[in-house]
């Protein structure tokens, strides 16, 4: 964050409950917790929190019942935790007594999938009431927004998502392409690239 915009206010707090790591028990955590931080902008001294999150990703599986054949692996894993991080934002879980919430981060999912819908619809599981989350690329950039390219398919899975009260305070969103139109042959890692390319 940038000091001369904004200040953190109290103390973060941290989501790294087994209900969350591992919602479907298979032994081990399966996301990286969520932190909280609410912030006080410094120009108006409105206050908002943050919540950054890193879902499980696609790359293994967690199982039958777990892995979707469309959805990819993992996907009630990301579901479930999608929820249960509704249900916890809902309770202010770092006290600042501000209704305005931010959801960022590597959700790992696309914007049709389960964990996506389940986090959109909030702590109530219903879409379309007061408690709903946007996803803020989508809503300013359109279906066709994406924040990468890989073997020429392009889409995202890191996000940002207003609840309802802050929303509408927002005034824009887009995305940083920092490599994703720049091609493998010509990017900074060897990933990918023959020997010849290295």
């Amino acid at each position: 964050y940038k000091p001369s915009r904004v200040t953190p206010v109290g103390a973060d707090a941290v989501l790294d409950s087994d209900e969350f790591l591992d919602p479907n028990n298979l032994g081990q955590a399966q996301n990286r917790p969520a932190q909280a931080q609410t912030f006080q902008e410094n120009a108006t001294g409105e206050k908002f929190t943050v919540v950054v999150n890193h879902l499980k990703s696609k790359g293994s599986g967690c199982g039958p019942g777990d892995d979707d054949p469309i959805q990819g692996n993992c996907n009630l894993t990301r579901t479930l935790s999608a929820a249960v991080l509704a249900g916890w934002l809902a309770d202010d879980p770092t006290r600042s007594g501000d209704p305005d919430f931010l959801v960022i981060g590597d959700l790992n999912s696309y914007d049709k999938e389960d964990p996506i819908d389940a986090l959109s619809a909030g702590a109530d599981d219903t879409a379309g009431t007061g408690d709903d989350y946007t996803d803020l690329l989508l809503q300013f950039e359109g279906e066709h927004a994406y924040s990468y390219l890989f073997d020429g398919q392009l889409g995202y899975l890191d996000y940002a998502l207003a609840n309802q009260t802050l929303l509408g305070q927002v005034t824009g969103s887009t995305v940083w392409h920092i490599n994703a139109d720049e091609p493998d042959l010509i990017d900074y890692d060897t990933e990918f690239k023959q020997d010849a390319q290295d």
